[in-house]
């Protein structure tokens, strides 16, 4: 029988690396749900939009827009030290809006 794993290849335990910190990010969207995603610096963005569609299974994966500080409009190939982003901040999706021109 093999030694169990060490402490730090369990599954599900992230180890930081030195030079790239874990930081958690919040999303929230216009319906008040909330998904919190814990990664390294130096991860894709990608995971923590991941997190929010598991959170939000009515909404289409892939739909709608992830947008930090009201301007930055995030993709997920991009990480948080690319866009500076800290420990604690907060991404807002928007659904798709559908129709729009109101007559």
């Amino acid at each position: 029988m093999p030694p169990p794993p060490p402490e730090d290849r369990r599954q599900g335990v992230v180890k930081p690396e030195p030079d790239h910190p874990l930081i958690t990010l919040k999303v929230l969207d216009q319906e008040g749900r909330r998904a919190f995603h814990t990664m390294r610096t130096c991860d894709k963005l990608q995971g923590v939009m991941d997190a929010y569609y598991k959170k939000a299974p009515d909404v289409t994966y892939g739909a709608g827009t992830f947008m930090f500080d009201g301007s930055v409009r995030l993709r997920g190939d991009k990480t948080p030290e690319d866009l500076d982003l800290d420990d604690g901040d907060e991404i807002d999706f928007f659904a798709p809006q559908l129709g729009g021109d109101g007559w």
